[in-house]
Formats: C-alpha cells, structure tokens, sequence
C-alpha cells in the first residue's frame, strides 16, 4: 500500500516546532521575535549544500559551523549566520522575503553590516574543499575556487542532528547572554 506524503511535504516546521502548512499565508508574515534560532538550525540542517549535487548528504549548518571556526572570534557570528536568508526563506514560506524582516533577524541574533573579508575567505576555502572531498562538479561559475587551496584535512559530512546542535551550541558559545539554558546570577536558587 503506497502513502500519500504530499501534504507533510507541503508542511514547514516554524518557530517553537510547530507545524503550519507551506500555503498557509500566515508563514509570509511571521514575526522577527517568533524565529528562533532552534528554527534556523534546524532549516540549516537539513538544507543540502549545493542544492543536492554532493554524492552524500551535507548540510548548510555543517558548513557555516566550519566557516565560524576558520575566522578570527570577531567574525565567528557572521560566518555562523552565513546561511540566514536560505533558512529564512524556508521558515518564512515566502518567494519574497521581506528585506526588513530579514534584517530584523539578523540584528535580533547579533549580525548586522557587510560580511566581513575573513568570512567570504573561509566560504571560498570551504566550497574548494567541499569540491574535492564530496565529488561535487566542479563550480566553473565561480573561478576564485581555482585559485583557493582547500584544507588539509578531509571533510566528514554530518548527519542532521549533529550538525544541528553544533550549529546552535556555536551560537551560544559565542553569544552565551542569549543561552536559555545558562542560570542568570540574579535567579536564586530553588
């Protein structure tokens, strides 16, 4: 007996891990304060790089968590938040994302301006290893990979639940006021 899955497919997970379908129109104008960075892992995570034309799956989260610990500390944030508007777009449901909603997240978890140099490097050096190490084809629209030497060491892609609680464990460890799991000093003990 086949099932019929196209309505789960059809389904977005949002905020706090709920379930609202893809044609709801409500998913267009989710509020910056409902998306959570639990949400953007979880997008990034299960997003194949390079849109599936990798021999393995390897996600987003994997590669912006790599491209966090390339850079120097200052711009570890901006390489982690790499992917942001592909998950936005996901979470949000929308052909248009709203450029101002957008920006709203990024500044909501600590990202605003240009992308640091440090960043684009890291991503550049990334894609090449990528490349060599996943048997992707060969990225002739971006000539700079040719001229990038990929890492030495090879890379393990990693399956999504690993890959995503790397991806938020590196947030807070880089933005730890924001933690919920943290005890704040002012809660006394109960």
């Amino acid at each position: 007996m086949k099932h019929d899955y196209s309505g789960l497919r059809a389904a977005r997970r949002i905020a706090h891990g709920k379930i609202r379908p893809a044609t709801d129109p409500g998913n267009a104008t989710m509020p910056a304060d409902r998306v959570r960075i639990e949400d953007i892992a979880h997008v990034l995570a299960t997003t194949w790089c390079f849109a599936g034309q990798t021999k393995t799956f390897y996600s987003l989260a994997q590669h912006d968590y790599l491209a966090s610990v390339m850079v120097p500390a200052q711009d570890a944030l901006p390489a982690l938040l790499l992917d942001i508007e592909e998950a936005l777009r996901q979470l949000l449901a929308s052909r248009e994302t709203n450029g101002r909603t957008t920006a709203a997240i990024r500044v909501k978890f600590g990202v605003s301006g240009a992308l640091p140099s440090s960043v684009r490097d890291a991503d550049l050096i990334l894609r090449a290893t990528e490349q060599r190490d996943l048997e992707r084809p060969r990225d002739s629209l971006c000539p700079a990979l040719f001229q990038v030497r990929p890492l030495s060491l090879k890379l393990q892609p990693l399956p999504p639940i690993v890959a995503k609680h790397l991806f938020i464990d590196r947030y807070y460890e880089l933005r730890p006021q924001a933690d919920p799991r943290r005890r704040h000093p002012e809660e006394g003990v109960t």
